[in-house]
């Protein structure tokens, strides 16, 4: 007679398999909230770093036509040679090309500004892509907008 042995599984139990899922399931609900939270820094961050480049580039076009484009020439002014009122004395193009924001909008120009009445501000819209938000990334002090 032929005795039945049992032999040894290498296959995983359903309740291992399942076990092994909801820890997965666990580690992407607490990992994924920071990931979108260090994205969205990071975001506001790189529009923060463009803000202040094209700040520096409107003072250099101010130093040499000796007042910041109009409101009308706006950020394009540095690409191309604006017309209209104040025509530049001396224009030489300062940026090659104008990026988007990260959300995907363009930068805003004011001249005066709101939060700047004697310059001009320069902003990016934020993530609700709505200006004159709480959002906004901008060269102004955020405190003083609250």
């Amino acid at each position: 007679m032929k005795r039945f042995e049992r032999k040894s599984s290498a296959a995983f139990t359903l309740i291992e398999i399942l076990l092994v899922i909801i820890i997965i399931i666990s580690l992407m609900a607490v990992l994924i909230p920071n990931i979108q939270n260090a994205m969205n820094q990071s975001r506001k961050g790189t529009a923060q770093i463009y803000v202040s480049k094209l700040v520096g580039d409107l003072g250099q076009y101010e130093l040499v036509n000796k007042r910041p484009p109009s409101t009308e020439q706006g950020l394009h002014s540095l690409v191309e040679k604006p017309s209209g009122d104040p025509v530049p004395r001396m224009w030489s193009q300062i940026e090659t090309k104008l990026e988007s924001d990260p959300w995907g909008t363009d930068y805003q120009y004011e001249f005066p500004g709101r939060h700047n009445p004697k310059s001009f501000d320069v902003f990016s819209c934020g993530p609700d892509r709505l200006s004159g938000t709480a959002d906004d990334i901008g060269n102004w002090d955020p405190a003083e907008t609250k």
